[in-house]
């Protein structure tokens, strides 16, 4: 399978596995039945399987599975470099929950529903 989306993270840790929040992918690249196959090779590739479901205390089968699927706009945001943020994101970012218009990529987003600071039992 082509790899394509991306992942989304909380406080902008791209390189944990316990912070990847969601999957975005756009609605041209992949059809509805093929989100969860495609966020599953996007991990696989990333950070690869085994590594993650170690990391993240739960199979990557059920993480998605359990993932709620949904569909919103995306939109890259250039940011200032006297800016705070480009401290922490560089020159620009890409960020979901907009409306239609210019500029916006619709797309489909895979929530992860899982709690990855869970004590392991």
């Amino acid at each position: 399978m082509k790899i394509v989306g991306g992942l989304y993270c909380t406080d902008g840790n791209v390189n944990s596995v316990k912070y990847q929040s969601q999957y975005v992918v756009g609605v041209n690249e992949v059809d509805k039945e093929r989100v969860r196959k495609a966020c599953m090779a996007y991990i696989d590739d990333y950070f690869g399987k085994q590594y993650f479901e170690k990391e993240r205390g739960i199979s990557l089968k059920d993480l998605v599975g359990s993932a709620d699927l949904s569909v919103s706009y995306e939109r890259h945001i250039p940011i200032n470099k006297y800016s705070f943020d480009y401290d922490i994101w560089g020159s620009s970012v890409n960020s979901i929950g907009f409306g239609p218009g210019k500029g916006a990529r619709k797309v489909w987003v895979l929530t992860f529903n899982d709690n990855p600071w869970r004590k392991a039992k």
